[in-house]
């Protein structure tokens, strides 16, 4: 059953104003998604921030370039709720990110969220040609019942590590794996495998959100001139028992707050070590001096992640509209 909306809504839900709301919105943010140790959601709110203070600074500009969409639920003259729209446009049609729907902790079980979700709703259905997503946290049920009863239903869940290069005395080096296992360099005959477990391991539905073109890690890619920024920043590396290929690690550098790494691994028993063994080839041989992020699907290879030093951030269930 639909929950029903606050009958008073009009009276308090209004249009973000970039120039005037996003410190109040990013301190709400920080607050109800407890950011202020998470390195990316630092560096988002900065984002947030610094936009204000440039559009504090030129008042006279009608709209900065990247202003930020949403609404905000407002109370005596206070901001205590936050609904952000991000559009990613494909081509003659949008995909709409749901994002940042936060309400301050005292306002909390009042309706708040449900009531700005079903206003974004409404207000991205003057579009055409529309997909609507969201993520949320995999732990906080109440919010998934929300957005179940709201329409949304779940496509999948994924994990998201950090590792922080950061530290006082050399890794250890890693023993009791197999001898005949070896890290390397990737060839031309791997791509087939790469590219098939890639496409698993990170869905082309939700692709557009990670921002990344995968075909671009295609060892041709050096025969197209578009590519060859992508190939200067990535670096491939390969798990193979004598010939047989076991699994890839690509590492993206960005300008974001982190690198990116991308581990494409077959669903089968040894992907806990599979994973340590590249994770950790990587952090010993190349010794990355920036943050590092991993995405991959929950419950899977956890135990060698971890192994590797990675640290577990959150987890997300991916939520797209029904019938939109």
């Amino acid at each position: 059953m639909t929950p029903t909306e606050i009958s008073d809504t009009y009276l308090h839900v209004r249009r973000l104003n970039p120039r005037r709301d996003l410190n109040a919105v990013a301190n709400l943010v920080e607050a109800a998604f407890e950011l202020k140790h998470d390195p990316e959601g630092a560096w988002i709110l900065r984002q947030m921030r610094a936009y204000a203070q440039r559009a504090q600074s030129f008042p006279d500009m009608i709209r900065l370039s990247g202003a930020p969409d949403g609404f905000v639920w407002e109370e005596n003259g206070k901001i205590v709720g936050n609904i952000s729209i991000v559009s990613y446009p494909q081509g003659n049609s949008r995909i709409i990110l749901i994002a940042n729907v936060a309400v301050a902790p005292e306002y909390r079980r009042r309706g708040i969220a449900s009531a700005l979700t079903r206003h974004a709703l409404r207000y991205v259905r003057q579009w055409p040609r529309v997909q609507v997503w969201l993520q949320v946290r995999s732990e906080n049920q109440a919010a998934v019942q929300m957005y179940t009863q709201l329409g949304f239903e779940f496509i999948y869940a994924l994990s998201q590590w950090r590792y922080a290069p950061a530290r006082l005395l050399p890794a250890a080096e890693r023993v009791g794996f197999p001898q005949s296992l070896r890290v390397g360099a990737r060839k031309l005959a791997d791509w087939s495998a790469q590219a098939r477990w890639l496409a698993i391991n990170y869905p082309l539905q939700t692709r557009w959100y990670l921002n990344a073109n995968l075909d671009a890690f295609s060892p041709w890619s050096v025969l197209m001139p578009s590519r060859w920024q992508n190939i200067l920043e990535v670096r491939h590396l390969v798990l193979r028992d004598n010939k047989q290929l076991l699994g890839t690690l690509s590492w993206q550098k960005t300008r974001l707050s982190s690198d990116l790494l991308w581990l494409a691994l077959p669903d089968e028993p040894g992907e806990d070590m599979r994973a340590n063994m590249l994770l950790s080839a990587l952090i010993n041989n190349e010794d990355p001096v920036r943050p590092l992020s991993l995405e991959y699907p929950r419950g899977r290879a956890q135990l060698g992640i971890q192994s590797a030093g990675f640290t577990l951030a959150r987890n997300l269930d991916w939520m797209k509209l029904r019938n939109f």
